[in-house]
């Protein structure tokens, strides 16, 4: 092979290299914005600039609601009450609801989360809130 034509690809490579690090500097120096404050900025918006609430006399601070540390608590509360209803209605789909839930939590590794179906699949749903309540703690997940 030509020495020349290997130089030149050795260089090309390089800059390949070199612009695939300036990409990568790039990307993790954006900020992106959480899925939540998307949806309050798109609620914040649609409140803003909607004629109809506006005639009404609706303001964003009178439909917002802010958040706190209570509402976080009767959210989880609420989806797992949510999770052991379903559950209820339908105990052949028990795996599968409680897979679509543990898919919430993106800190736990797919192994970790058949782990916790496996130790959860067996309960009965009177005792699942409780024990769902405990793994979150545990784990000190965030929906």
């Amino acid at each position: 092979m030509d020495p020349e034509k290997v130089i030149k690809s050795l260089s090309i490579i390089k800059d390949i290299e070199k612009k695939n690090r300036e990409m990568e500097e790039f990307l993790s120096n954006l900020t992106i914005t959480s899925r939540n404050d998307l949806l309050k900025e798109i609620t914040s918006d649609i409140i803003e600039k909607n004629s109809i609430i506006k005639e009404h006399g609706f303001s964003k601070e009178n439909i917002c609601v802010s958040e706190s540390e209570s509402s976080e608590l009767i959210s989880v509360s609420s989806i797992i009450d949510n999770l052991v209803s379903n559950i209820q209605k339908n105990p052949s789909k028990k795996v599968l609801y409680l897979r679509l839930f543990l898919d919430r939590f993106h800190d736990i590794s797919d192994q970790d989360k058949n782990v916790l179906i496996q130790s959860v699949k067996d309960e009965a749903s009177e005792g699942l809130k409780e024990k769902m309540l405990s793994l979150i703690n545990v784990f000190k997940l965030e929906i």
